[in-house]
């Protein structure tokens, strides 16, 4: 699935101060609360702080992949921020995290959910690309890099 399809660029926000696993959460949140009608906040942050509680969604080299299932979603839905300082976010190899891409399906489509996580993860695995993120000026400029 390409990123164009999850991600508005509504959903995407550059150089945002956040200093904590909770606020960042939030942060997402609230993002997608105002861009999406049929979805409240509360479902959005008590999904990803209850697969946070899993385990860290923190894969390493600065980047986190928060996740979570949200019932009567009607498809796949992201969001994307970038921190100006990253946080701790008991990622995987120890380092701070100032990417994220959050992502929230419907909770009856388990195999697309896979799936999708499996692309996000490869896709942030390219270093060159993580760097462009992160040289990125502003939300429009981020956005573009994300669904080239």
């Amino acid at each position: 699935m390409k990123f164009s399809e999850l991600l508005s660029p509504e959903n995407v926000i550059n150089n945002v101060h956040a200093d904590s696993k909770k606020s960042v959460l939030e942060l997402i949140s609230k993002q997608i609360t105002q861009n999406t009608a049929d979805i409240k906040y509360e479902q959005i942050f008590e999904s990803l702080v209850n697969r946070e509680k899993l385990g860290s969604t923190g894969i390493g080299h600065g980047v986190a992949i928060p996740h979570g299932r949200i019932k009567n979603l009607s498809k796949p839905i992201a969001a994307f921020v970038c921190l100006r300082n990253a946080i701790d976010f008991q990622a995987n190899d120890n380092r701070p995290v100032d990417l994220f891409f959050a992502l929230l399906v419907p909770d009856q489509d388990e195999n697309k959910y896979l799936e999708i996580l499996s692309e996000i993860a490869e896709k942030f695995s390219n270093k060159d690309f993580r760097a462009q993120l992160r040289q990125a000026k502003d939300n429009e400029e981020l956005y573009k890099v994300l669904i080239s």
